[in-house]
């Protein structure tokens, strides 16, 4: 019998190797798991991220609707409401949600006789959110009398994104297309009514 060269007794013992390899089930599930991970959480998160989103516009109109409803019935004219207390009672109306980012919120209240005459007011401009009016001026003053036509614009600079960045991209812009220069994104709601005859 001739006595097996170094060379082949490696061969055998790498081609042994190999075999078991192959044959070695026990981290399939840790490599496919560490495959499909990194994907998993992303989209996870996005559909969270989208869900808070949701969330926060649907919690906003509400709030917004709610509100303004004082001014359509002339609750807030009468109270002698200013800006800044219609602004608490849309953060109010909103729930905790709403109550502990009620900074980054922005009102603009105007009126009109006719719906012709009504524009809306931008959210943003150059990246940068419309200020509202002056807080302390008469609600009055913007809503104006009975039976006229009134446009409530809310703008909120949504911040949460700023938590995910990657959805910066993916989430809402302003109309012109110019990121805020906060980062965060703008959730804007919007109610048009005509006043009852108070």
């Amino acid at each position: 019998m001739v006595p097996n060269s170094p060379s082949q007794a490696n061969t055998r013992k790498a081609t042994t190797l190999l075999g078991r390899f192959k044959q070695n089930r026990d981290g399939v599930t840790a490599v496919e798991f560490g495959l499909v991970a990194a994907p998993f959480l992303a989209f996870a998160l996005g559909i969270i991220a989208v869900g808070l989103q949701f969330f926060t516009i649907n919690t906003l109109d509400q709030a917004v609707e709610k509100a303004s409803r004082k001014i359509r019935t002339g609750q807030a004219q009468r109270a002698n409401m200013t800006l800044g207390d219609f602004k608490n009672l849309v953060c109010e109306s909103g729930g905790y949600y709403l109550q502990k980012d009620c900074n980054n919120i922005f009102i603009h209240v105007q009126n009109s006789g006719d719906w012709a005459d009504i524009t809306p007011t931008a959210c943003a401009n150059n990246g940068e959110m419309t200020t509202q009016a002056n807080t302390t001026g008469a609600i009055s003053d913007s809503a104006g009398g009975g039976s006229q036509v009134v446009l409530v614009t809310v703008c909120y600079d949504w911040l949460m994104p700023l938590s995910l960045p990657y959805l910066q991209y993916l989430l809402m812009r302003p109309a012109d297309g110019i990121p805020l220069v906060s980062g965060g994104s703008l959730i804007q709601s919007v109610a048009t009514f005509r006043s009852e005859n108070f």
